[in-house]
């Protein structure tokens, strides 16, 4: 019975040592993660202007704070600014920081207003490069279209889901249709490179599992989605009868593939420009065109991910910008007849 006791008296003894050796080890770690948090330099050095992008990731901003020198550890910073739920709340701008400042006050100047402004540019879906790069010429950033179709041309930029782009094709397809926050004093790459990473976080997560050809071929389909879909029920529909005239290996004769290869933003198309020979004209060149004709949104994006299953291989708009679907070529002429005899507003 003695013995008994004293076996259990051993074993308290030896979880009271085990638990005064983890209290000793996770005190020892706060301590050293509560010493990572201080400021690195205890006299401040000159100031640093860190820009924060909109739609940016934390990890990100911590490793630009990182490589200035404005913080010892990005680990127990990154630990801290999540703790804070300072992830959720990053604003576009620039924000004027020192190397003595400490991680609590750095989540302090990061959540608060920016101290040089931004400007604030809305670029809708189904835009072109093109057009995009004219909206950005008018929002006063400073940045010519001159100068962001460079970037999107030619830019040098290392995303992995770019790997599926022909060579020496544009960036049409991955900038991600948003309204962004620029900060002042940014450069057209800048600019890319935010939309580059809107489109890494919200239309990623819409195209995982797919190879890099498989991507960029359902980021065409995406983009003539959203050219040739006014409305959200349109989408999944247009997509389906896009793959269903692929498998059966006829032409796509769409307009909006002819409008973009000749350079024009819409209008109604005369019978000289629909036989006008570009390598996007899809009356004439079977198959997808070469790259996106627009920069798709979300919505058009996942319904190229996941089409319409149907047996439609014709489609048209009518006034309202309403689709109307048929099976055979006979039911399509008769829809042309009904929707479009009469010229729109008569």
């Amino acid at each position: 019975m003695r013995r008994d006791q004293q076996g259990r008296t051993g074993v308290i003894f030896a979880i009271a040592g085990i638990v005064i050796v983890l209290l000793v080890i996770l005190g020892g770690t706060l301590l050293y993660g509560r010493s990572q948090l201080e400021p690195p330099a205890t006299a401040a050095g000159a100031p640093v202007t860190i820009t924060v992008r909109s739609g940016e990731q934390l990890d990100t901003l911590v490793s630009d704070l990182a490589s200035h020198g404005l913080i010892r550890s990005t680990f127990w910073f990154g630990w801290y600014a999540r703790l804070q739920g300072l992830g959720s709340k990053l604003l576009g701008g620039e924000f004027i920081l020192d190397d003595a400042m400490s991680a609590s006050y750095i989540v302090q100047r990061l959540e608060g207003a920016a101290q040089m402004g931004t400007h604030e540019v809305l670029l809708t879906e189904g835009l072109t490069a093109a057009q995009m790069a004219k909206k950005i010429a008018a929002a006063g950033i400073g940045i010519t279209a001159d100068q962001y179709m460079a970037e999107v041309q030619k830019g040098s930029f290392s995303e992995p889901f770019l790997a599926g782009r022909p060579a020496g094709a544009s960036l049409e397809g991955f900038l991600f249709p948003d309204t962004y926050d620029i900060p002042a004093r940014s450069t057209a790459h800048d600019v890319v490179q935010m939309q580059l990473a809107d489109f890494a976080n919200k239309a990623m997560p819409l195209l995982t599992g797919l190879s890099p050809a498989q991507l960029y071929s359902t980021l065409t389909v995406a983009s003539i989605t959203e050219r040739e879909a006014q409305f959200d029920s349109d989408r999944a529909l247009v997509a389906g009868v896009v793959d269903n005239r692929l498998a059966n290996t006829m032409l796509l004769q769409l307009d909006s593939t002819v409008t973009y290869g000749l350079g024009l933003s819409g209008g109604t198309l005369t019978a000289q420009q629909l036989a006008t020979d570009t390598p996007y004209n899809t009356y004439l060149h079977p198959g997808l065109p070469p790259t996106p004709i627009s920069n798709p949104g979300a919505s058009s994006i996942a319904a190229a991910v996941h089409p319409a299953s149907t047996s439609y291989l014709f489609f048209l708009s009518d006034c309202s910008g309403h689709n109307h679907y048929s099976v055979s070529a006979a039911e399509h002429q008769q829809q042309i007849v009904q929707y479009l005899s009469k010229p729109c507003g008569t």
